[in-house]
């Protein structure tokens, strides 16, 4: 199997999305708890900074992938060469972190030298996040869905960085860095396996290559009223991604195995790649009986609840129904607005369409999302003791709003629309 196209482009989104979720999952506790108890003792408002280099890089992203991968360069070696420069940073700020002193650190001082190096390796991230994509489309057939179970096994990846990092590992260490670092290594010399994809853009005008031919598609309301509901929610979406972990951990939501250790909130987390693995294998059959706008809706309808369990803070309902809906709300709007955006655009554009969703999705309202997100917890927190109540019930309101316009202002073109072009 992995001798084969899809087998080599699943094992590709295996390690793409380990390599992130063993960073991007236990960060955000260490990087707060105290350093007596083996984090770094940053305040809420760092973590917004730190998590903040994602959305600078998916700003970054749409200026060089298009250029980079329909120009300049195939795009397995993009990829090969992406991970090589992201495993040397990530390795970098692991070593950082084990070399930093957090008894005498001034964290208004400290954070930074660990935001360069993050920065530098989310830029990276947000490049072949949607060079996987790219890879992925140019080379599985259209319209026989093989590529909803290739991304799927990319959230396998993730659960299985979140089994390691918050079982076999301590989350509250420097280990999930050298983990991350160590999967971008391997990342980098198996992409040179991958497909060939050399660039499609050659002897076209920069302005297409970069994508911005793409922005026609700002005409048509229907894709305004995405990119804006997209916008929204991935804003709204800092506040679980930021600090659903911590939550989790002063509601108590650990396992105990006794001799075999101790479950963290990030393995229960997982819960939210299980459903998504789910949602996602039985995307192909749903596209054939419902419109993409009732999924849509249902991803949208499973955000709202997700928040507003958290609101309420009733621990079984949080485990067994709100955190698979995280996952359930990714699923059927993040990942079928990449499907909705790709089936718009030209083909030769594809690579260009797909870095506007990266950067719609994760460029500058996730960069406001983080400050949000990281300021309301401040304001409601008093020492070590956080009102969670007050900080889920701006997200709450969020995706309501999102939900309402959605359903009313969203109207789906047929398909095959694009083609008439």
């Amino acid at each position: 199997m992995l001798g084969s196209v899809p087998g080599r482009l699943a094992a590709m989104m295996f390690l793409q999305y380990f390599g992130l979720a063993a960073l991007i999952v236990p960060l955000t506790r260490y990087l707060q708890t105290a350093a007596g108890a083996g984090g770094l003792g940053f305040k809420p408002t760092h973590v917004g900074y730190i998590y903040m280099t994602f959305c600078i890089g998916a700003i970054v992203a749409p200026m060089v992938v298009g250029l980079l991968a329909d120009r300049w360069f195939a795009v397995d070696r993009v990829i090969a060469a992406a991970h090589t420069l992201m495993a040397i940073l990530m390795g970098g700020a692991a070593v950082w972190c084990d070399t930093y002193d957090g008894a005498t650190a001034n964290p208004d001082d400290a954070v930074w030298p660990l935001f360069v190096l993050v920065l530098g390796y989310a830029i990276g991230t947000q490049i072949t996040l949607t060079l996987a994509v790219v890879i992925s489309f140019r080379n599985l057939p259209d319209g026989d869905g093989s590529f909803w179970y290739v991304r799927l096994v990319g959230t396998v990846g993730w659960v299985f960085a979140g089994i390691a990092t918050g079982w076999v590992m301590n989350p509250i260490s420097p280990q999930p860095l050298y983990l991350s670092a160590v999967t971008s290594g391997v990342l980098a010399a198996f992409a040179l396996a991958l497909p060939h994809t050399p660039p499609k853009g050659h002897g076209r005008p920069i302005r297409e290559v970069i994508g911005l031919p793409a922005l026609k598609m700002l005409r048509d309301r229907s894709f305004v009223v995405f990119a804006g509901i997209l916008l929204l929610c991935n804003m709204m979406n800092q506040f679980y991604g930021l600090f659903v972990s911590p939550y989790l951990k002063d509601l108590g939501v650990e396992v105990d195995l006794g001799a075999y250790g101790r479950l963290a909130p990030e393995v229960i987390m997982t819960l939210a790649q299980v459903c998504e693995v789910g949602c996602m294998a039985a995307t192909p059959w749903l596209l054939r009986r419902f419109a993409l706008k009732h999924l849509m809706l249902l991803g949208l309808a499973g955000l709202v609840l997700r928040n507003a369990l958290l609101y309420i803070a009733n621990v079984p309902a949080v485990v067994a129904v709100a955190l698979p809906m995280h996952g359930w709300g990714y699923a059927f709007y993040g990942l079928l607005g990449s499907y909705f955006v790709d089936r718009e655009a030209p083909p030769h554009l594809r690579a260009g369409a797909q870095s506007l969703v990266t950067f719609l999705g994760s460029g500058p309202a996730v960069l406001v999302g983080n400050i949000l997100a990281g300021n309301v917890v401040q304001a409601n927190r008093v020492e070590n003791a956080t009102n969670w109540s007050v900080v889920w019930v701006v997200p709450l309101v969020g995706y309501v709003v999102a939900l309402v316009v959605f359903a009313v202002l969203f109207r789906e073109p047929p398909a095959g629309a694009e083609d008439e072009e």
